[in-house]
């Protein structure tokens, strides 16, 4: 799966193209040249003036639809297994740090909001087997949670 997908926009003015469906942000392209939003809007000029509105929406970063005139075009996490959907929110558990205090619970709120946004990028990869998209969250956050407990002086 490439990064950059193209969009079939019937009677559009050139090839439009979605970039960076495999990380957290997409943006339009037209004729390999970005397409600048407006209000959360690409607008791509049809053939006869027209224009179609193309919108990425969606609250998961990374797990966003693209939409052409309100209509699902693209869906930018499709190839992603579920299981390793949820599988990609293990580091978000890293949060029950603060209940060790404050700079224990800083570094592990820090801790879970990298890990979590390198698991987005960890389970959209799609060379990497499915096997391991699933684990590799997992492993991350308890590796992580090692550490905090580390710092906090619970082990070792």
């Amino acid at each position: 799966m490439e990064n950059t997908v193209p969009l079939e926009i019937h009677g559009a003015r050139g090839k439009v193209e979605v970039e960076g469906v495999l990380g957290l942000g997409a943006k339009v392209l037209l004729d390999g040249e970005p397409v600048r939003a407006v209000k959360g809007a690409y607008a791509i000029p049809l053939k006869g003036g027209a224009t179609a509105q193309v919108k990425v929406r969606g609250l998961l970063p990374g797990f966003q639809t693209v939409t052409v005139d309100g209509t699902p075009a693209l869906d930018m996490g499709a190839h992603v297994p579920k299981v390793a959907r949820y599988t990609m929110f293990a580091p978000l558990l890293l949060l029950l740090s603060a209940l060790l205090g404050t700079v224990i619970g800083t570094i592990g709120m820090l801790l879970a909001v990298v890990l979590f946004f390198m698991s987005v990028f960890v389970v959209k990869n799609p060379e990497m087997p499915a096997g391991l998209r699933v684990a590799l969250p997992v492993i991350n956050t308890v590796a992580a949670a090692l550490v905090v407990l580390v710092f906090a002086g619970v082990l070792g």
